[in-house]
């Protein structure tokens, strides 16, 4: 082998070890929701983007503030020797006599204000995005643990029956059948890694790496009690309220507009005409003029209606998405209180199998119980274990549902593996939407 090839070689080994070492110490950052927050929120530049559509929005409103463009207009006639020459030098100026550019300030003012009350539910929204990855973790990291706790029961049963099975006591068959179950229990383990790993991957790439060494490092999942007191709070701020007539005042903007384009918009006319005869004599006057275009046949006289339809269209259908919204809201709340109640059983239930398993096992081993009384109480604990595991994992569904409707999105949209790029898509095309309707 070359020595360029052992060089090359080398660099990548290092490279792979100094990989290795940044990922292992970045999984040591990264052991809460908020330190993920932290991150995701560094990498995908939530600030820095905020900041920008903030310099938009000014930008907008500093272009609203701009007068029309005069016209330039020359004219020469008379270019052969023994003509009359005349030049004609003349300034259009568009007259803002209905409000135009007045209006046009309001409608960037308010565009701006929209952009900051839509900043604050994408905030919002980016928050729920990396809490549901957070859960995620959390609830297979749950279930792979429930295996793992299964597996040491399931193995504590075949050396109890293969005990049995080596003094007599139990046929071959019986023995066999405990081997299937653990063997079965392995399988099911090694598919709940899986999961976690996917989990791991998916939270971590929020921030741009594929790490599998992140961890919750908690053995117990939280029960989303919080989520209440986020949605009142989400609701009490208003972020969704104000947004809706903040889009009402844009459609009044509209119609305003409209009427105002119905009208003759008169334009001034100053210029210098300057006249020379062939007796080379020079005559100069002063030229002013008022262009009054004649709206006889388009004065917006549908195109108002129209918007008043549609202004009328708009204030119905946000009333009913507020109201429907509060009772979506209020129905996955209840049915939330309505999981924690379950739960609670289900724990309660928990003990008593744990108990009866313990005490079956040592029945068994004392060949009071058959290996059928030991498999049937180690697949109720089981059982008993995963149905909690499914209460955990619908509860957490049912609160970031909740969260998601009082802020105007869905659970959909923060559980898709691109929701992060589909939140900065859907961020920038309605900050150029609003932009372009204020202008």
């Amino acid at each position: 082998m070359s020595l360029n090839s052992r060089t090359a070689i080398s660099h990548c080994v290092l490279a792979c070890l100094f990989a290795a070492s940044m990922t292992h110490s970045h999984a040591k950052n990264v052991t809460s929701y908020q330190s993920a927050l932290q991150k995701v929120q560094a990498y995908q530049s939530e600030n820095e983007l905020g900041q920008q559509r903030e310099q938009l929005a000014e930008l907008n409103q500093k272009q609203s503030r701009l007068w029309q463009n005069p016209s330039l207009n020359i004219e020469q006639s008379g270019f052969e020797s023994g003509q009359e020459k005349e030049l004609s030098i003349g300034i259009s100026q568009p007259l803002d006599i209905f409000g135009q550019r007045k209006l046009d300030r309001t409608r960037a003012e308010t565009s701006s204000q929209q952009i900051q009350l839509q900043q604050q539910l994408w905030n919002a929204q980016s928050q729920l995005i990396v809490k549901f990855a957070w859960s995620q973790l959390m609830i297979t990291e749950l279930e792979q643990r429930i295996y793992v706790a299964q597996m040491k029961v399931s193995q504590a049963n075949l050396e109890s029956a293969e005990k049995r099975y080596r003094v007599g006591s139990i046929a071959l068959v019986d023995f066999e059948r405990a081997q299937i179950e653990s063997l079965e229990i392995k399988r099911l383990q090694q598919q709940a890694l899986l999961k976690l790993h996917a989990a791991k991957r998916q939270l971590s790439n929020l921030w741009g790496e594929s790490n599998n060494q992140v961890s919750t490092q908690t053995n117990v999942v939280a029960w989303p009690d919080q989520s209440e007191q986020t949605v009142q709070n989400y609701i009490t701020q208003g972020w969704l309220e104000k947004l809706y007539a903040l889009n009402l005042k844009q459609a009044n903007y509209q119609i305003d507009n409209l009427k105002i384009k119905g009208r003759s918009q008169p334009t001034l006319n100053i210029g210098m005409t300057s006249t020379q005869t062939p007796e080379e004599k020079d005559d100069t006057a002063l030229v002013v003029g008022v262009e009054l275009p004649l709206n006889l046949f388009n004065r917006q006289q549908y195109t108002i209606p129209m918007a008043q339809k549609q202004q009328l269209l708009i204030n119905q259908q946000q009333q009913r998405e507020l109201q429907q919204q509060i009772l979506d809201i209020a129905n996955q709340l209840q049915q939330l209180k309505g999981l924690k109640n379950q739960n609670e059983a289900v724990s309660t239930q928990i003990k008593l199998a744990e108990n009866v398993q313990k005490r079956t096992l040592q029945g068994f081993q004392a060949g009071k119980f058959s290996l059928t009384d030991i498999q049937q109480s180690t697949m109720q604990l089981q059982n008993l274990r995963l149905a909690q595991l499914e209460l955990l994992s619908r509860a957490w569904q049912t609160a970031l549902s909740a969260e998601a409707l009082s802020i105007g999105t869905t659970f959909e949209d923060i559980s898709r593996s691109d929701a992060y790029s589909q939140l900065h898509k859907k961020a920038t095309e309605a900050t150029q939407n609003l932009i372009n309707w204020g202008n």
